[in-house]
Parts: C-alpha cells; structure tokens; sequence
C-alpha cells in the first residue's frame, strides 16, 4: 500500500484537480454550493491517495468569516486577526481510521507556515476532526452554533502563530 499527500499551490489548479475535489466533497455530503468552485477559494489543496487512489482531501482556503460573527461564535474582534482556514477535511470511509485526515492536515500547515489559522468543525459529531485540530495547536473560542446544513452543532478552533 503507497500512501501520497500532494500539495496543490492555487497556481496549479487544473480542471482535473477541481472535479477531484467536488467529488470528494460531493461525497463528505457537508458543502454546498458550486462544489467545483471551492477549490479556486483555496491557498493549498491537498489530495491524499493510496495506490492512485483519492483516500481524502483538505485545503487551506480563504477563512469563513462569518463565523466570527454574533450569529455564530460571537467573536468579530477576532475576525480581522486570520486571513486562512483549514477545511474541506474529509477521508473516505474505506481509510479512515489510517492516520489520512491528520497526514493532511500536518502537510497543509507546513505548506502554510507561520501565520494564524482558523477552522470550524462540528464538536460531537466528529471527535477525530477536534483531536487533529488540537494536536496542531487549534483551541476552541467563543459559542458553538448550529450548522445551516445539518442537525450539528459547530466551534470555531483558532491557532495563533
């Protein structure tokens, strides 16, 4: 079994990148939206494979803002502070569980670097997705809030840098 992480610059977005990654995130069933559209919001992709596989994906993209606001964590002082979020997260059924969705992460911030970065997630639904963000530093600040989407609860986690 090959595990890869590619990292993907906005720069090297292509047509074949961006129907990756919809799909992906067609099948996380999370995101709405132009779901081919997502990837041009991003600073990083990164497209996990295992035998030439998709295994997962996540990105850095441009922070949702709003969910600084007094509708959801209620912390617009705090808006102006991160530019970047790390999101779009998702591993596959079949490979989770095999350490993917942490190996992208790490890679995405590496590929980052210094600077602040956000991410939202739900907290009791996905109790991997807190562990990653808290083992790279992410904390959870302001109040949970309801998903738009689904029946979840979300926070917002920050990392200073």
């Amino acid at each position: 079994m090959k595990i890869e992480f590619e990292v993907i610059s906005k720069s090297q977005i292509t047509d074949a990148i961006r129907n990756t990654f919809a799909e992906a995130l067609k099948r996380q069933g999370k995101v709405q939206g132009n779901l081919q559209e997502k990837a041009d919001r991003c600073k990083l992709l990164c497209i996990a494979k295992i035998d030439s596989e998709v295994a997962g994906i996540g990105a850095i993209k441009v922070k949702t803002g709003s969910d600084f606001s007094a509708q959801k964590a209620c912390l617009p002082d705090l808006c102006n502070d991160f530019e970047w979020e790390l999101g779009y997260l998702f591993t596959e059924p079949a490979h989770t569980g095999k350490g993917i969705g942490k190996n992208i992460a790490r890679v995405l911030i590496e590929a980052y670097g210094a600077g602040n970065l956000m991410a939202s997630t739900e907290i009791a639904a996905n109790p991997a997705m807190l562990r990653i963000l808290e083992n790279f530093g992410f904390r959870q600040y302001g109040k949970p809030w309801k998903s738009a989407i689904h029946e979840n609860y979300l926070g917002l986690f920050l990392r200073f840098q």
